[in-house]
Order: C-alpha cells, then structure tokens, then sequence
C-alpha cells in the first residue's frame, strides 16, 4: 500500500508541475497505453487487499485519465468519437468500482478499456493512412496487439511490413490501408477467440475477477469487428452477439458461472461463421495442409504417449494435447470456407475436436482417437482438397518453427529444461522429417541445420550447447535466428517441384548411402570365408544374420507403428548402441584377420577355427556379425523409406530403390571377384584397412548417436574441421566424447596389433629350427 500511496502522491507532484500538453507531445500512444494498464492492474492488485486505501487508487484512476486525456485523446476523437466515448465510460466505471470497492467490476472495466484502446489505435492508423500521413500511422500501428506465438503462429505481420514499405516511400499510404486495415482484423478476431476460450477456463477455475477481465476484452474486441460483421452477417447478428457478450460480462461479475457458460457459448457459435480476412488461394491450401497436418499429429502423438490408460511419455501426451488445440485453432480459421460449402462436414469437424479433447484429457481410448482422428482426416481431405498423400514443407517447417518459438519463451523464463524439450521435439520433426529429403537436396545444408540444432557449426555454438551452458536468452535468441534463417532457406529447396528423376535419385542415395558400409563389411567377410573352399558352406551364418536384421528392421518399423513406443531418443539409442556393438564385432575380426594373416599360417587357423567354431556352436558369431552391421542401418532405412514415399509416388520411389540396390549388388560382385583375383595378403591387408575404417566410422557414429539420445554429453570442439565428408567417411564430429572415443580406439588397435605381431616374433624364435 506504502507503493501506491507514494506512486499516487508523485503522479500528482508531477502533474502539477508539468503542462499537460508537453506529455502529448513526448510519450508515443504505446507506451501512454502501457502507463494506463499497468496503473490499471496496480488499482485490481490494492483493491484485493482487505484495506484499500480509496484516496489513493483514486490518484491512480486519474492519472489513468489524464494519460488518455493528453496523449491519445485527441486524435481517437478526430478519428472515431464513439470510441472515444467507450473509453471514457470504461474510465468512469473503474471509478465507480474503486468506490464501491467492487474487484470484478474493475476487471471488467479494465479489459474493455484495454482492447478500446487498441480499438482506437487502429482507427487512427488507417485514417492517418488514408490521409497520406505515414508517420503518424506508424507511430500508432505500434500501440496493437498481434496473434500469440503459439505452434500456429501462422501470420507474421503484413501491417508492420507494408508500413515500413510506405516509409520507404515504395507503397503509397492509401494502398496499404488495405493490407493493415486485414492484418488487424485478423488479429482482433484471433484474440476474440482466444478471450473467449479464456473466459471459459477462468470460469471453469471459478476466477471471478479474471473471468471479468476476459469477457471485458471479448466485448471491445468484438467492437473493433462489428461493423466488419455487420457487413458479412448482418447488423441484427452483430447487436446479438454484443447482446452475448454483455451477458458473459455481467454473468461474471456476479460469478454466475451458468449464465455466463450460456453467454460464451452463444457467442462462439455465432461466430462460427464469420471470415474477417478472405484468404488468398495459397494460404487457404497452406492452413488446409497445416490443419491436415495438426489433426494427423493428434493421433501420433498420443498413441506413442499412452499404453493400457497411463501416461508413459508424457511429453508426446502434453504434444497431443498441443496439437489438438493448434488443429481446433486453424478449423476455426478455415470453418466458414467449409460451411459454405459442406457446412454438415463443418458441423462434424466441431464436434470432432471437442470428442478428442474430451477423451485425451480423461486418458481415454486409443483406438477411439484413431477412429476420430481417421474420421477427421477424411473429411478434411474431401472438403479442402487436401492430399493425404502429399506433403507440405511449409507446414512441417511451421510445426518446427512454433517448437523453437516454445523454446524461446522457456528459455525466457528461466526454463532450461523445458527449453531443451522443445529443442528436442524440434529437431525430432526435422530429423524424421524435411531432413529426409533435404539430405539428398542438399546434404551441406541439412549438415549445417544439424549442427545449429546441437553442439554447433562454423564456429558458433549450437543450441544444445547453448542450453547447456545456461546461455542468455539474447546469445540463444541469436542462434535461433540462424536456425530459422537456414530453415527458410531449406523450404525453398523442400518446397522446389521434385520431378521424377529427382525422385528417383534421392531413392536411390538412400539405399546407397545406407547399404553400402554393410555390403563393403559383408563383402569382404565373405571374400575372407571364400577363400578356403572348406569354409565357403559357413557364409550362410552370416546370410542368416543379414536376413534376421532386414526382418526385423521391418518387424520394429511395424511396430513402432502399431504396438511399441519408440519415441526419438529410443531411437538415437539404439542406433548407437548397435553402431558400438558392430564396431566391437569388427575390432574382433580384424584382429583376428591381422593375426592369421600377418602373424600364423591364417589356412591352417581358418581350417582348424571353423572347425572348432561349429562343432561348439559359436558359429553363431558369423551370423551375429551379418545382423549387426545391417540391422544398424536397417530400421533407420525403413523409416527413410516412408518419409519419402509420404513426399513422392511409389513407382519413382521403387525405381530408385531397385537402381541403388543393383548399384550395390555390382559392388559386392567386384569385392567378392577382387577377393578371388588378388593374391592373398594384398586382399586382406586391404580388407583389413577397410574393416578398421568401417569399425572406427562406427565408433564416432555410435557415441553420436547416445549423444542425441541424451546418454551420453556433448562438449563442442571449436577447433575441429566440421566436414561433411570426414562425417559420412570417417565418422568424425567436432565433439570431445566422440574424438576421444575414436582416439581411443586408434590406441587400442595399435596395441592389440602390436601385441600379435610381438607374439608371432616369440614364436618364431622360439620354433625349432629345422634338420637339414
């Protein structure tokens, strides 16, 4: 109280000391508007309190006035007097609250006044514009509000960008009328929507003065828009859907919470078919796809976040959740377009997404939020012509961008961890995602988007790193900017018409860049067992451990769909672990190789050992040695596989598909005829060579991947090269954990050989020699 009695006697000093006009003349609208609310909230905050000191609110309430009076007054007046007779009667009920001591009252009053104000912004923004006045409309477009940075954030601002164009000089003040006049509208009829929704759950919450608040907000955003709705839908509509609001706002100063359920109700369905903007053919097919797109993730999210009516990752249930809200937010956007021509379809789509927000918030069945989800789907695809079997770049890049927008304001409010979900997720929907086809479009680029996502790039630190390290929200703000920037730049190649050959071509990379380590392992496996026609018959262990490996790649791909919950992280996981178990099975091999090849007699070993290797029945390490080296590469290529075909037609697809195998199988054919070619030792020093750097690519790899899955730190290496190449080659990542890992493994192989050639030296002077 002490606070307010002291801000209350200053305002009055200083108004007694200064003209009034001088503050006309130096605090733009916006921030007089600012000034306004905040003494507005200071008032509601005394009011709660058990003695309120009257005299001094009262000072506050007029200085309220006197900011309105001398800084926006005036030109509101000019350009629209009934707005400036709202305010001013907002202002006198917040007297009349103060005296009556009367907190939802003053909610109610304050939210009116506050989206009044905005009301009168724009009046005087489009009447300077029509006047040929630019900066004046500048200078009042910044007192506004815009659409909240949500997953949907679908509008960035056409208003602020065709000012700062007729500032420019390069548009005329007039012509930019329209574009600002449709950018405000939009945005008053998103955060009508959005009062509304509010008003329901600060309702639902029995938060009397909040729910005032809100309905005080919904009553003046819907004055910006009557006369706009007037015109549309008719005036009688318009005066009941004012009627509804001023229901809702006396309902909830009286904290009558059936009344005032009745109220919203009504006004929302009367809105339901109200289209402030009409939209271009371009954006209705984007918010088509995005809103194809939301509903379908509804249903991906939660069958991966529920198992048997529990919660079991609960960030795919918060993100079911999410886009549920996100699909409802763009239906609401796009039902009028429906309406006009399926308006039972319009109907349905409503009570769809009411039914799922009902049965996911209770953890109710899977199997009916499939059926919903499937239901929704169609009718989205047959009255907006969307393809489910397309795909938009632009959607998914908008899911990914509203992920890093969550990301800023966790990392805004102090929220590291939550912060690095999101940037999880968000790497997630890219890596399953654009990055598919981008990695064939453009593997630099897709590199680089990675590396911004992680520890870095180019010398700069990446955004894990940054989290980590409880970096500032400016320095993160930074690099999200990059990453956005790389983003769009990736969308212009997505979002390029992929003809066929390019299709086919990144089908092809695909099996190529996936298959061809395992068949240069298995090749020169096999070129190793072939080379002793008493161990040919044992190459069917291997072809047994590839065949189990294809199997059970598909086997996992089906049921990550339709049983199991294998959620990013689990994936990166076990990628990794199974790239560090091959590279174990190869650092065997090759030592083994080394030391018959290099150290014994490697016939008579490999006569004797296959031998002994049978009859125990640890043949089965051959086929362990085929299943790990395919079944690394094998899940992950199923799933590229799927990502492209929801991209592209199936026939191009299966073309590559078959050109890249056949690619493949000339490589094994040559590796199996040099096997037979070449004299012995040169095979298999080359063999050998190839093996080491197969095993030590799947060292950087493996630790990489328990990186991405959590498992494991990520501590950047400013100094190391960042090389696609040494990536996709070597497996080197400019990281401390994966350097150290593959120097240690350098080190281990130099001593394991070491140790055989020393041994094989032993036995050598210590044979017997031979009797001439």
């Amino acid at each position: 109280m002490q606070r307010i009695q002291f801000f209350a006697l200053l305002a009055m000093i200083l108004l007694t000391l200064f003209p009034r006009s001088s503050s006309a003349q130096s605090v733009p609208p916006w921030q007089a508007a600012e000034e306004i609310r905040a003494h507005g909230a200071d008032i509601q905050t005394a009011l709660f309190r058990d003695d309120p000191d009257t005299a001094a609110l009262d000072a506050l309430a007029a200085e309220m006035r006197d900011n309105y009076v001398n800084s926006l007054q005036p030109p509101i007046t000019t350009a629209a007097p009934e707005i400036d007779a709202a305010i001013l009667s907002a202002l006198d009920e917040i007297d009349g609250a103060i005296a009556t001591g009367d907190g939802p009252a003053l909610a109610l009053a304050r939210g009116r006044l506050w989206s009044e104000l905005l009301h009168g912004s724009q009046a005087v923004t489009l009447a300077a514009l029509d006047a040929g006045d630019g900066e004046t409309a500048a200078q009042w477009l910044r007192l506004r509000e815009y659409r909240r940075s949500t997953i949907v954030n679908l509008v960035e601002s056409p208003a602020d960008a065709v000012i700062q164009a007729v500032l420019r000089g390069a548009v005329a003040p007039e012509d930019a009328a329209l574009v600002v006049a449709a950018d405000l509208r939009g945005t008053t009829f998103f955060r009508l929507r959005e009062a509304l929704t509010e008003l329901d759950d600060a309702a639902a919450a029995g938060f009397q003065s909040r729910a005032a608040e809100w309905a005080g907000k919904a009553q003046g955003y819907f004055a910006t828009l009557a006369a706009d709705f007037s015109e549309k839908q008719g005036v009688d509509a318009a005066a009941a859907i004012s009627a509804h609001l001023d229901a809702a706002g006396t309902a909830a100063v009286a904290g009558n919470w059936a009344d005032l359920a009745a109220a919203t109700a009504a006004a929302q369905e009367a809105l339901a078919l109200y289209q402030p903007v009409a939209f271009s053919q371009e954006q209705l097919a984007e918010r088509a796809q995005l809103l194809y797109l939301y509903t379908d993730l509804i249903w991906i999210e939660y069958r991966d976040a529920v198992r048997d009516g529990e919660i079991t990752i609960d960030i795919e249930y918060q993100e079911a959740l999410t886009f549920r809200r996100q699909a409802q937010s763009v239906f609401q956007e796009l039902r009028p377009v429906i309406a006009a021509e399926a308006p039972r379809t319009a109907d349905r789509l409503a009570e769809i997404y009411v039914e799922l927000e009902e049965i996911i918030n209770v953890i109710g069945p899977k199997a009916e939020v499939e059926a919903l989800v499937a239901e929704a789907d169609q009718l989205i695809a047959e009255s907006l012509g969307v393809d489910p079997d397309g795909s938009d770049a632009g959607a998914s890049l908008t899911v990914i961008n509203g992920l890093l927008d969550q990301m800023a304001a966790a990392v805004a409010a102090g929220d590291y961890a939550g912060a690095e979900t999101a940037r999880i997720e968000a790497y997630a929907f890219f890596e399953t995602g654009p990055e598919v086809t981008l990695a064939n479009r453009a593997p630099r680029l897709a590199r680089e988007i990675e590396g911004l996502f992680w520890e870095g790039t180019h010398g700069e630190a990446g955004l894990a790193a940054l989290i980590r390290s409880g970096a500032g929200a400016d320095e993160i703000n930074a690099r999200l900017e990059t990453v956005r920037a790389r983003l769009a730049d990736s969308d212009e190649i997505l979002t390029a018409e992929a003809g066929i050959g390019v299709t086919i071509l990144s089908s092809a990379a695909i099996i190529l860049r996936e298959g061809l380590e395992a068949v240069l392992i298995l090749g020169a496996i096999i070129g190793f067992l072939r080379a002793d026609a008493d161990s040919r018959k044992y190459i069917w262990w291997v072809a047994a451990g590839v065949v189990a490996a294809i199997g059970l790649s598909v086997l996992m791909w089906w049921a990550s769909l339709n049983v199991l919950t294998i959620s990013f992280s689990n994936r990166e996981l076990l990628e990794g672990i199974t790239a560090l178990v091959a590279a174990g099975v190869l650092f065997y091999v090759t030592n083994w190789i080394f030391q018959k090849v290099y150290v014994q007699d490697w016939m008579s070993f490999v006569k004797e050992q296959v031998g002994k290797a049978i009859t125990g029945g640890s043949a089965f390490g051959l086929a362990f040695l085929g299943f790990t080296v395919v079944f690394r590469e094998g899940f992950e290529t199923v799933l590229f596989y799927q990502t492209l075909l929801f991209d592209a037609p199936v026939r191009p697809v299966l073309i590559g598909f078959l050109i890249g195998s056949a690619a493949i199988a000339v490589v094994a054919w040559l590796i199996l005829q040099a096997g037979k070619r070449l004299p012995l030792k040169p095979f298999f020093t080359i063999t050998t060579i190839l093996l080491l750097i197969m095993a030590f690519n799947f060292v950087g790899k493996g630790v990489r991947g328990l990186q991405e899955a959590g498992a494991v730190p990520a501590t950047w290496l400013a100094w190391m090269p960042e090389n696609l190449a040494l990536i996709e080659i070597f497996g080197i990542y400019p990281t401390v954990e994966t350097t150290l890992a593959q120097l240690g493994f350098v080190l281990l192989i130099a001593l394991t050989f070491l140790w055989s050639l020393r041994r094989g030296s032993r036995a050598k002077s210590q044979a017997p020699v031979p009797a001439r």
